[in-house]
This record gives C-alpha cells, sequence and structure tokens, in this order.
C-alpha cells in the first residue's frame, strides 16, 4: 500500500496566514479592540473557536460564541479572494498536479471551514487531486488534538500508520505526531516562525515535497 498524503491548507498549500492576521485585526478593531500577533499566533492551525478563547485569555473580552465574527472574516476573505484571486504557495499547485499523476492518494485536513476548503482548492485548480477535502470543524477537538487527522484517515479508509501530514504549524505538527503519523514539516516564512520540531524533517520550498516521500 502506498502512503497516503494529508495536507493542511492554510500555510501549506495556501500563504493565508499573514492575510487572516489583517482580517482578523480588522474585525476586532471593528469592535473596539486592537490585537498583537504574539496574542494571535497560537491559534495558526487550530480553529475560529481556539481563537477565540485565546483572544478572552489573552485580553479578557468574550467573542466566544458570536457568529458575527465568522461571519464577517468569512466576507472579507471571500471579497480578498475575488479580487485578487487564490493565493497559492510557490510551486504548490504544480507540485499536487504531478503527485496526483504519480498516484497519491491525497486529502486535504485544515481546520478552515468546508466552504472555503472547497472554494480555495477548486481556485487553485487542483480539487479533483484530492480524495476527501475535510474540515476540522467537524471534529470536536481541534489542533493541537489529532482528531481532524485521525478522521481524515478514516474517512480514506487507511490506519495513521499509512499516513503523512504536510504542517506548517506548531498545533498542526503536533496534531499528526499525536495521531502517530509521520510528519513533514514545510517552513513557510509566512507562517511567523512557526516552531515545527516535531515533525519528522521540515522543507522549504515546497517543490521538495516529492523528494522527501
Amino acid at each position: 500500500m502506498d502512503r497516503v498524503l494529508l495536507f493542511d491548507m492554510d500555510g501549506v498549500l495556501l500563504n493565508s496566514e499573514s492575510l487572516h492576521f489583517r482580517i482578523w485585526t480588522q474585525i476586532f478593531a471593528e469592535r473596539g479592540l486592537a490585537i498583537d500577533f504574539d496574542h494571535y499566533k497560537g491559534c495558526i492551525g487550530s480553529t475560529v473557536a481556539h481563537l477565540m478563547e485565546l483572544i478572552y485569555q489573552g485580553y479578557g473580552m468574550d467573542f466566544r460564541g458570536d457568529e458575527s465574527l465568522r461571519v464577517r472574516f468569512a466576507q472579507l476573505k471571500e471579497e480578498y479572494i475575488r479580487t485578487h484571486g487564490v493565493p497559492a504557495v510557490d510551486g504548490a499547485v504544480e507540485t499536487i498536479r504531478a503527485l496526483h499523476a504519480q498516484g497519491y492518494r491525497m486529502a486535504v485536513a485544515s481546520s478552515s471551514p468546508q466552504h472555503y476548503i472547497e472554494l480555495c482548492t477548486s481556485a487553485m485548480g487542483v480539487a479533483d487531486c484530492f480524495e476527501v477535502l475535510f474540515s476540522g470543524e467537524r471534529v470536536k477537538r481541534p489542533k493541537p488534538a489529532p482528531d481532524i487527522f485521525l478522521a481524515a484517515a478514516a474517512q480514506m479508509g487507511v490506519s495513521p500508520d499509512w499516513c503523512t501530514v504536510i504542517e506548517d504549524s506548531f498545533n498542526g505538527s503536533r496534531a499528526a505526531k499525536a495521531a502517530g503519523m509521520d510528519c513533514l514539516g514545510f517552513a513557510n516564512p509566512d507562517s511567523g516562525a512557526q516552531d515545527l520540531s516535531a515533525a519528522d524533517r521540515i522543507f522549504y520550498p515546497f517543490s521538495q515535497l516529492p523528494q522527501l516521500l
């Protein structure tokens, strides 16, 4: 059996983390809160719910359960995509297509909402390369818990020890190892100097990925 590849999306396929921070900065400013990157970066690779928990812990302002922020984020993000297109990581589209042509089974396992995963992979022209597009919003615990990767592997019909996860974040790499999977850490400078020490190997640029498989 060939290995199954599970890709995070934001920061791995897309250079979106700095964009996400700008959008969240705007959203919180609209509500009278100025956030800094040090408080924000702990949510990279995790969910919106985790971000709201970090904001509550760091600033004492409780936006937990406030769906209007999620709606506003989706609005601003989709406006950006319509205007500027998808900020794909250099070499990601070509590499994903090449791996698909070589017969690799692949999935996206991202903390982003399902509709956004589908929108971005379609806009990149690689949606048909993935058997499964799996959102972390479908599991109870976000990264760094292993739930998202275990659920994606189960949907692919493979055991964790046959999976290799490609991640760019501290939370994501820890989740992959907690799931009992190999992890390749993508050292994307757009992701804010993440601690990828949990990964089995670290690589950059994206075009190096096939050499590691």
